[in-house]
């Protein structure tokens, strides 16, 4: 069975992710605490789980090389769907805020992928990097967000081309219906409509028909936006 490393499944998308691959896919899942990860272990009883807080990416990146050595784990796709909301005006940006959301949406994966790189080799792996349209779109207030999206869209393109043995792509939604959506409506005062958004299960399956994709192809980008 293959085997894969996922970030971000205790909600929204990545949660979506592993109900739809817990049955044909082992899994390696990040949790940030102890509690998130008997959680998962009781959603996921196959499934093996390492700690992790993505605001510390460094300690994150350590914590799965330490993990998957003492496993002799073989990791055959890493998909990075963890991702925190960055909404705030330039004039009330704070530099720790800042901060938090480029650890999380940019240096976590970065590193993730760094420490999983001898594994994927070894199987000649997937990575999938989920981001986000507001990396093309211009919002107002949404600097950290789209910066950090658009950040982590062209990693994804330098990998490519350092890494031939391996299959990168990026999956970008449009708005999906998920708690990150609403919290950013919340913050700007506005009513988040969820007639306008994709369901999180539609998403996870476009990033699964990614990872299932003839071994003879790489799906570079995929864009899925609402059919509204």
């Amino acid at each position: 069975m293959t085997t894969l490393f996922l970030t971000g499944a205790t909600r929204g998308v990545g949660a979506a992710l592993a109900d739809r691959l817990a049955g044909s896919w082992d899994l390696i899942l990040l949790a940030r605490t102890e509690a998130r990860a008997s959680e998962l272990q009781e959603r996921y009883p196959r499934a093996r789980t390492v700690i992790g807080d993505l605001s510390n990416p460094a300690e994150a990146a350590a914590n799965v090389t330490s993990a998957l050595r003492e496993w002799d784990a073989h990791v055959d796709a890493f998909v990075s769907c963890a991702g925190i909301e960055g909404s705030a005006a330039l004039e009330h940006l704070e530099a720790t805020f800042l901060e938090q959301v480029y650890a999380t949406n940019v240096l976590s994966p970065i590193l993730l992928t760094q420490s999983l790189l001898p594994y994927l080799r070894e199987s000649r792996g997937t990575v999938v990097y989920v981001g986000s349209t507001a990396a093309q779109l211009t919002f107002p207030g949404w600097l950290p967000y789209s910066t950090s999206k658009a950040a982590l869209e062209k990693a994804s393109e330098v990998l490519r081309e350092e890494e031939h043995q391996l299959r990168v792509s990026t999956v970008t939604p449009g708005r999906i219906d998920t708690d990150m959506q609403r919290d950013m409506a919340a913050k700007e005062s506005r009513e988040f409509d969820p007639s306008t958004a994709m369901s999180a299960d539609s998403v996870a399956w476009t990033i699964q028909a990614v990872l299932e994709s003839p071994d003879d192809v790489v799906i570079t980008q995929l864009t899925v936006r609402p059919n509204r």
